[in-house]
């Protein structure tokens, strides 16, 4: 039946149970979601993003341990920091760099 997620819509089999939504590849997602500093829910995400970012991080203030808060500064749990989850996977903060190429000396 149509009420119980099957039946037929418009001539299309609507399968039972209806799967569940795939989220975008690459999604990020603030870890944890709704995450603030801990000067209050005014200082969030979307604030560290705007005032902070630099194109890679929210620079080092976005670091800064009397900024964290749920146990994550700003890089660690916003997208627009460079942090978050992205499908389910911690985005480390800061991204390591590169490690050098070795070299052999003689």
């Amino acid at each position: 039946c149509c009420a119980c997620g099957g039946g037929i819509t418009n001539g299309t089999v609507t399968p039972s149970p209806t799967p569940a939504p795939t989220p975008p590849q690459n999604e990020c997602i603030d870890n944890p979601v709704g995450w603030y500093d801990s000067a209050g829910p005014d200082y969030d995400c979307e604030f560290w993003g705007y005032y902070f970012f630099d194109g890679t991080s929210c620079g080092s203030e976005g670091d800064f341990p009397w900024h964290a808060n749920f146990g994550k500064t700003a890089n660690q749990a916003c997208c627009a920091c460079g942090g978050g989850i992205t499908n389910g996977t911690v985005t480390p903060s800061p991204t390591p760099a590169p490690t050098p190429v070795p070299t052999n000396s003689t």
